[in-house]
């Protein structure tokens, strides 16, 4: 049956035929009984008719003595066609007057008080044939009472009983009856063409069309519509349908942006990010940590958590950090470190930051963890680059300062060169030419040694160095830089001879970064004001500039690794205020930022003073 199920046309046609068929039977069950009883009722009716003939003639026949007469009428109407028998009982029973002579006299038993009062007509079988017998009484009139008694106690004076052969009349009833059915059968099949005609036009086409459409929408063609040819309710449900549809496009083309923008802003992010949910499976991760372990997307997402460990089961908390378990019993993040393990097997250190997020679907709240993973032999590279780029711009400004006493010697040495070649040697000239060359080889020097404080690696022990001094070296590298970019610049110290305790080349590495960073925020050219301070405990230096500022929803952003806007164009690698922050917290100190958006900005660094905190403590 599953031919029906699968096909509304046939359901309908189906459902529609059982109806039809249902309702004709029951409509012939009806007209059957209804038409058998009119039968019935005809002969019924017929009987009267002949009983007040009979009971007209037999009136006569009593008033005129003519018994004869009444008895050729019964044998008349008895051999009329259709009629079995016709008789006339007396109140006592007596078959008195019959169509067929061997019933007279015989006696049909019933008590007087039984005797029938009205006209009655019911079918039975009488000698093995099915008759339908009309039994009609003969009332007492006033011209009978003479014979008959009174009408009190002999109300009638006898029945009349006419047998009609009940053959033909279900003969005739079973070829009307067949009849009727083959006009149902006609009009049934005349009407279920036309319903089924009217139904595929009205109904099974258009719901066709929306089960065809219905069914490219989930096969994922989104551009599926219906045709809508009428006006009619499944015509707005086409149109309410092709609304829905479009709908949910325009919902789905919003959906894929929005999975795409966030897939996209993931893939920005140079640390690698996955994210967690309870069972620990891996829900989303971006393109950095698919690099750091050598997965693609659908492998990456494919592997629980503790795949990264090429391990089969998950983590056991007591041995090992595990995020999925610290964070469900306080709901901090919180930060490890690891060792995750390749596709080709081998260890990189990782720096792993978790923390938990709130979502809801199918209406629940469900905690996922977001784990930020820095790959710590590239936060090495990527510190060591910035390093580099520092220092590169720092070469070009050597090598300017290098190349003016390198060009005096030159000429020094040439005119020397030339004096001795002539011959002529002039004491005083040649002294002068010498005193030129010692103090400018005493610049190339100074030089040289300002660059080896700054790039030194130091013997890891921090110690008092002049900070003033540090500064002033520092500058005098990037003034090629700053020549170049038309900056002018304004040192002012008021607290000459302070301390601080570092080492030399991190403080140095910190004053390239902040000075450089001002050059940056003045592509046009600018002011950059330093100012060396004493406040309370602490010693300050404050690089003021006059560039385009910081945009407000960027200021909670500059210190963090990688976060990079710089405002001549140019793509750094964001590590360098970072890495000035994480210099100064580790001597103790701080940095701090005020800028307003178009009005430059102002970087303090502040460090604690060796000798006041000394002076205390003596």
């Amino acid at each position: 049956m599953n031919w029906i199920h699968y096909s509304l046309n046939r359901q309908l046609l189906m459902s529609l035929s059982l109806g039809l068929i249902l309702s004709s039977l029951l409509c012939l069950m009806i007209f059957t009984g209804v038409y058998y009883t009119q039968l019935a009722g005809e002969r019924s009716s017929a009987s009267v008719a002949v009983n007040r003939l009979l009971q007209v003639s037999l009136e006569n026949a009593m008033l005129k003595q003519d018994l004869d007469g009444l008895r050729d009428i019964v044998h008349r109407l008895g051999e009329q066609e259709d009629i079995a028998q016709v008789f006339i009982v007396n109140p006592r029973g007596e078959i008195r007057f019959a169509s067929q002579d061997n019933l007279l006299g015989h006696i049909i038993k019933w008590p007087k008080e039984q005797l029938p009062q009205q006209a009655q007509t019911h079918f039975l079988t009488h000698n093995g044939h099915e008759v339908l017998r009309s039994i009609n009484p003969v009332r007492n009139k006033t011209p009978c009472m003479k014979c008959h008694g009174s009408l009190e106690s002999n109300p009638v004076n006898g029945v009349l009983f006419v047998d009609y052969a009940a053959a033909p009349i279900r003969a005739k009833a079973r070829m009307t009856t067949l009849l009727f059915i083959g006009a149902g059968v006609m009009i049934i099949s005349l009407t279920l063409v036309i319903l089924w005609f009217v139904v595929r036009h009205l109904v099974l086409q258009p719901v066709q069309r929306l089960a065809a459409a219905g069914q490219a929408l989930t096969q994922g063609d989104l551009e599926a519509r219906v045709s809508v040819s009428s006006n009619n309710e499944l015509g707005r449900l086409g149109a309410t349908f092709n609304q829905m549809a479009t709908t949910l496009q325009k919902k789905i083309r919003e959906l894929n942006e929005k999975d795409a923008f966030l897939q996209g802003l993931l893939n920005a992010i140079p640390d690698g990010i996955r994210v967690l949910d309870n069972d620990f499976n891996v829900v989303k991760v971006n393109r950095a940590y698919c690099e750091q372990l050598g997965l693609d997307y659908d492998t990456a997402l494919a592997q629980p958590c503790f795949q990264v460990y090429q391990r089969k089961h998950p983590c056991t908390p007591t041995l090992s950090t595990c995020p999925l378990y610290e964070i469900h019993k306080n709901p901090e993040p919180i930060k490890k470190l690891t060792h995750y393990l390749t596709a080709d097997g081998q260890e990189r250190p990782v720096e792993v930051f978790a923390a938990p997020m709130q979502m809801k679907k199918g209406g629940q709240t469900m905690q996922l963890i977001v784990e930020s993973i820095r790959d710590l032999d590239q936060a090495v590279q990527f510190s060591h680059e910035q390093k580099l780029a520092a220092m590169g711009q720092v070469a070009a400004g050597v090598a300017h300062e290098i190349h003016n006493p390198l060009a005096s010697l030159r000429l020094a040495l040439q005119n020397t060169l030339r004096l001795l070649d002539t011959g002529t040697c002039d004491p005083p000239q040649l002294r002068k030419y010498l005193n030129l060359v010692d103090r400018e080889m005493d610049k190339c020097i100074a030089v040289t040694q300002r660059l080896l404080k700054l790039t030194s690696l130091g013997d890891g022990q921090a110690q008092p160095i002049d900070i003033e001094t540090a500064l002033r070296d520092t500058l005098s590298l990037l003034e090629y830089e700053r020549q170049e970019r038309n900056i002018q610049l304004n040192v002012q110290v008021k607290a000459a001879g302070c301390r601080v305790i570092t080492q030399e080349n991190d403080v140095r590495m910190v004053f390239i970064n902040l000075t450089q960073n001002a050059f940056h925020a003045m592509p046009d050219g600018g002011i950059l004001n330093i100012l060396l301070e004493q406040q309370d405990d602490d010693i300050q230096v404050h690089f003021q500039d006059t560039g385009v500022g910081i945009a407000p929803e960027h200021l909670s952003k500059i210190f963090d690794p990688f976060f990079s806007y710089r405002a001549d164009g140019k793509r750094g690698t964001g590590l360098g205020l970072s890495i000035c922050k994480t210099l100064m917290e580790q001597y103790q100190g701080r940095i701090q930022v005020y800028s307003r958006q178009g009005e430059g900005a102002c970087f303090s660094l502040i460090l604690p003073n060796p000798d006041q905190a000394h002076s205390q403590s003596s």
